[in-house]
């Protein structure tokens, strides 16, 4: 997984190989509920280094140096040109942003996005495409409505296609071994369709989704590692591949006082899922079951300080289940100490729990920055029996330590370092909170 660091305007990041959109703009209050959403604005501050305005608009042009590094994929480094549109309010309808970006095992990657923003926000689509000059790409396209009918209704649609090289497998199961680390290239495309409706002043939100995702492994790009097919040649999925039909039921519950700098709130998700596995010769029906509980406990004088707790727990149950679709823990967003995709199996549980204490601020360029220290830990364990679940060796256990800068009310930059008894120090930046 690579991570692009933009702290001052905005970001980007790329989990599991894709790059998501650039750090969507935060929810603040407005007349529809806690989790209304605001258009972007103008950073407030010294004029960038490219401005101009007309009677129509203003655009700003602001190149950023990028500079990533995860466990899986290493150092990337390059520039983004983020290109913003504003109305001469100083409130953003659009932004482009082309890249330039290298990486040592993905070769030189050039890429762009494109946001278009409506409606405060509410109503939004984005378009990404980036190609590196060896076999890695991504590319989406996301359209968002929040607002129908005054906000009663939701709509959601995407279409995804990339591929990561750096991807890794070392076996399936709580007892997998480090030293059996495997690299492929992970292929995949998908597309998916959602409609729901907002409860409760917002705060409850329910939905139905219909997704479809298709999967395949073939030899990947990092020197001196072993091809995952011809170490796990029988791993569930890998050598035909996986066509997975979703149908999805998912309700929500949000008081969060900010979706990207949460200080306070609770948020609470469960879903079911019917999956059908139409891949041939390996057809097969499975479902899973997905609870989540994040809170924020803000204390100190002022409250300054954050308690941030997680937990979760995902269970599947199903003949023919392939191992890209079962449930995963690693990475930038799970278990810091380990890199992505480091344990697989049908199930899964999760706890997380980072103290967030406010050390110091700065100001950068006229943009005033708040600075985190983070000491953190984390707890989690893929498992398919209750024997397996109720046995404290097979839990992973990941301790570390954070640096957060934040740029309120939108945007936090993380220097996170997670340790593991198998890896060592594990080190990984990027852009928003890892929940």
């Amino acid at each position: 997984m690579t991570v692009l660091f933009w702290v001052l305007l905005g970001g980007v990041e790329r989990a599991q190989g894709t790059p998501p959109p650039m750090a969507p703009i935060a929810p603040v209050q407005t007349s529809l509920g806690p989790q209304g959403l605001t258009f972007p604005q103008l950073p407030i501050g010294a004029p960038p280094p490219f401005s101009y305005s007309t009677p129509f608009d203003n655009t700003v042009v602001v190149p950023v140096p990028a500079i990533g590094d995860s466990y899986n994929s290493g150092l990337t480094y390059g520039t983004i040109v983020p290109i913003l549109y504003a109305k001469p309010s100083g409130r953003i309808t659009s932004i482009f942003a082309p890249s330039v970006m290298y990486n040592s095992y993905m070769g030189l990657e050039t890429g762009f996005r494109y946001y278009r923003f409506y409606k405060g926000n509410l109503k939004r689509w984005h378009v990404i495409g980036i190609q590196s000059n060896s076999i890695m790409n991504f590319y989406e396209f996301h359209y968002r409505d929040l607002s129908l009918d005054r906000g009663r209704f939701i709509v959601d649609g995407r279409v995804k296609s990339f591929k990561n090289p750096t991807a890794r497998f070392y076996g399936i199961g709580p007892t997998s071994n480090f030293s059996d680390q495997s690299n492929y290239t992970l292929s995949t495309t998908s597309a998916h369709g959602t409609f729901g409706m907002n409860f409760d002043d917002m705060k409850i939100r329910a939905w139905v989704m219909e997704r479809y995702r298709s999967y395949g492994g073939s030899p990947g790009q990092v020197p001196g590692m072993e091809y995952t097919g011809l170490l796990f040649p029988d791993a569930p999925g890998f050598a035909t591949g996986a066509q997975i039909l979703t149908h999805r039921a998912d309700v929500t519950y949000d008081t969060r006082d900010n979706h990207l700098i949460p200080t306070s709130g609770t948020y609470a998700r469960a879903f079911a899922e019917l999956d059908n596995n139409m891949t041939p010769g390996q057809n097969s029906v499975f479902d899973r079951f997905d609870v989540e509980y994040k809170t924020w406990i803000p204390h100190g004088d002022q409250d300054q300080d954050v308690l941030a707790i997680r937990a979760m727990i995902n269970l599947m149950n199903g003949p023919n289940i392939p191992f890209y679709a079962m449930s995963m823990l690693g990475g930038a967003f799970t278990l810091e100490g380990y890199g992505t995709g480091r344990f697989y199996d049908y199930d899964a549980s999760l706890f997380n729990i980072e103290e967030r204490i406010a050390a110091f601020d700065m100001n950068l360029f006229n943009v005033q920055s708040e600075f985190q220290v983070a000491p953190f830990l984390g707890v989690g364990e893929v498992f398919r029996e209750a024997s397996q679940m109720t046995n404290a060796g097979y839990y992973a256990v990941n301790p570390g330590v954070g640096l957060r800068a934040l740029v309120k009310p939108d945007v936090v930059g993380r220097v996170d370092v997670g340790y593991s008894t198998e890896a060592g120090a594990v080190t990984f930046v990027g852009i928003g909170f890892p929940f």
